[in-house]
């Protein structure tokens, strides 16, 4: 059986990680069985990074990657887009999301000081007592370097935040009011956005990124129709 190495639940997702969210929407979505197991140290995945894969002793790291895997190795075509102009503009979206959103959501959690206050509150419990508090501050020392180095980290707050936000009104716009992004069906790019949107949507941190994305009622819907699809898949 397909099993998916991946970071424990937080905030009532299935992840913390939206990367982790990511892959285990698509194995829902493809109907494919799996079991998970829980890392807290990404040192355990071939690239030092959650989430990877393993199937029948192929170990696949990184998410995009596993997405490719899957598709080939259980002919899961369906979940293609197929024009191929909208695959540009998936790929383009693809980047924006994972290579700029994302950042944008680590700066909420760890580099905002109240979004921290959050994230020590509810992550430390999932360490051993008396480790969680110093371990999040060690990790947070480190995200913020990270967050520099990338570059939305030497920014204002208030600048990161409006970047943000036309990040997620782009994607507002580019849903509009269709049931999913491309071809009127579920694809892969769908597994992208909601992972991202649903962590903004459902993590108790009340940051700017929350606000404008309760302000885009598509997207709201959007992530509400993708539960109740995934609830009875």
């Amino acid at each position: 059986m397909i099993t998916l190495h991946q970071y424990p639940k937080a905030f009532g997702l299935s992840s913390l990680s939206p990367f982790c969210i990511k892959v285990e929407f698509f194995l829902k979505i493809a109907n494919l069985p799996y079991k998970t197991h829980i890392e807290l140290n990404p040192a355990r995945g071939p690239k030092g990074k959650m989430p990877f894969l393993d199937d029948k002793g192929e170990v696949i790291p990184d998410s995009s990657f596993i997405i490719d895997y899957l598709i080939k190795e259980y002919s899961l075509a369906h979940l293609l887009i197929e024009d191929a102009q909208d695959q540009a503009l998936a790929m383009a979206f693809k980047v924006m999301i994972e290579d700029g959103l994302y950042f944008g959501l680590l700066y909420s959690r760890w580099v905002d000081k109240e979004g921290f206050k959050i994230v020590k509150r509810d992550f430390k419990t999932l360490f051993p007592p008396f480790i969680g508090g110093p371990f999040l501050e060690l990790i947070r020392k480190n995200l913020i370097k990270q967050s520099k180095a990338q570059g939305l980290g030497r920014h204002k707050p208030h600048e990161v935040y409006a970047i943000g936000e036309k990040q997620i009104q782009s994607i507002s716009i580019l849903l509009g009011e269709k049931k999913f992004f491309f071809e009127n069906k579920i694809t892969y790019f769908d597994a992208t956005v909601y992972a991202f949107l649903v962590t903004i949507f459902r993590q108790p941190i009340e940051s700017p990124l929350k606000k404008v994305l309760s302000r885009c009622p598509n997207l709201c819907k959007y992530i509400i129709r993708l539960d109740e699809l995934i609830l009875n898949s």
